[in-house]
């Protein structure tokens, strides 16, 4: 009788237990997570892919900055793109995006505002006065500028420019605009505020302060673009040009970057300047000397009221500080830099390496000059010495 209870009792069992299995599992309590070691915490996943606000970018990776509002963040990838590469200074900067569009359009030295060395000066001086019409400045001038064009190889043609003035720390500017070629330029950050004792420690300013810079597309005194096309200005005395009403107004600074972003060789270069009144409001009159890496080469000059053209006779051309259309037929003896670039070009039949044509520069230096920059038309690559130290010489590329 026992056994039999047994297992009837064990049968009853096997039967809850049974029913059991069948109920659902939330029924049973889930044991509560173990927290997360107090060393490793996480942020939520959600929170970690949120992206900072675009009006109010953070100035770099790491960065304990904080962040600057009204600038985007490729103006912020610009500013934090800027390297300091040479103690004279030089820098160099990419800028990416669109270009602040107001200041390129003028490129004026008149429009910086006050933190520009034009107010600090009150106002860009003149040549000094000249002895005969179209003469260079005398000997010891700070306009002393030199530019030539080498284009005898087609495998290397080069264009070399001595820039002339008081000190003049530089900026080495990248750009790629999306309506554009993309070109390498040479700037004057002393028109934006970073000159004198304020040259040497840009890199190392936080983002707010660096904010000027954003305007150096509209300020290239000389540059080379992707296409092969190369662009440089000089001081010359006025040609009296008159404003015509039809045509769109632009400095003359910002006309380089205009060649710059769109003239894919000379005729185009000179296209523009045609379709423009150049705006020297701020700065001195100045002629441009264009070349381009099919072997043409022009210089552009505003003389008697007129803009007048004078292409390359030989594989090479040159341009100083006087206006080679009133030089009348033969330009020698009105600048001793220019003689001299003449003799040498001559002589080499239009044909330099890199190396001869910084040399070249260097023979017409001054003490005055700021930078000398060779362009490789032929290559993209970039050459240049600040203040005169000839044993310090960078070289960058242009990628085509």
């Amino acid at each position: 009788m026992n056994a039999l209870r047994r297992i009837l009792a064990l049968f009853l069992i096997v039967l809850l237990l049974i029913a059991g299995c069948g109920r659902p599992e939330t029924a049973l309590p889930a044991a509560p997570p173990a927290d997360p070691p107090a060393t490793r915490p996480q942020a939520p996943a959600a929170e970690a892919a949120t992206p900072a606000p675009a009006e109010s970018p953070s100035a770099a990776p790491g960065s304990t900055e904080e962040p600057v509002s009204g600038l985007t963040p490729e103006e912020v990838a610009t500013l934090n793109s800027l390297e300091r590469v040479d103690g004279y200074p030089l820098y160099t900067m990419h800028y990416y995006g669109s270009y602040r569009r107001a200041g390129v359009a003028q490129g004026s030295l008149a429009d910086l505002g006050s933190s520009s060395r034009v107010e600090v000066r009150s106002s860009f001086p003149a040549p000094e006065p000249q002895e005969t019409p179209g003469r260079a400045a005398p000997r010891g001038s700070s306009w002393a500028c030199s530019l030539f064009a080498a284009l005898a190889d087609p495998a290397n043609r080069l264009y070399g420019r001595n820039f002339d003035w008081e000190f003049s720390p530089a900026l080495l500017l990248f750009s790629s605009p999306t309506d554009g070629y993309a070109s390498v330029s040479m700037v004057d950050i002393a028109y934006m505020g970073f000159g004198g004792g304020n040259a040497t420690g840009v890199a190392d300013l936080p983002l707010g302060k660096r904010q000027a810079l954003l305007e150096a597309p509209s300020l290239p005194f000389d540059g080379m673009n992707d296409q092969g096309l190369a662009v440089g200005m000089a001081a010359v005395p006025p040609g009296d040009m008159q404003p015509d009403p039809g045509k769109e107004t632009i400095g003359s600074l910002g006309v380089i970057r205009e060649m710059l972003d769109h003239a894919r060789d000379v005729p185009e270069a000179v296209a523009i300047l045609e379709r423009h009144n150049i705006d020297m409001t701020g700065g001195p009159p100045v002629h441009y000397l264009v070349a381009d890496r099919s072997g043409r080469a022009a210089l552009v000059e505003f003389y008697g009221g007129k803009m007048v053209v004078l292409p390359n006779e030989a594989p090479w051309h040159l341009a100083t500080n006087f206006l080679r259309a009133a030089a009348g037929a033969s330009p020698a003896g009105q600048c001793r830099r220019y003689d001299e670039l003449e003799r040498q070009l001559a002589r080499a039949q239009g044909q330099l390496t890199a190396a001869e044509a910084m040399d070249l520069l260097f023979t017409v230096s001054q003490p005055s000059t700021q930078w000398s920059v060779v362009y490789a038309l032929s290559t993209g690559q970039v050459d240049v010495v600040m203040g005169r130290q000839t044993g310090n010489r960078h070289t960058f590329t242009l990628e085509r």
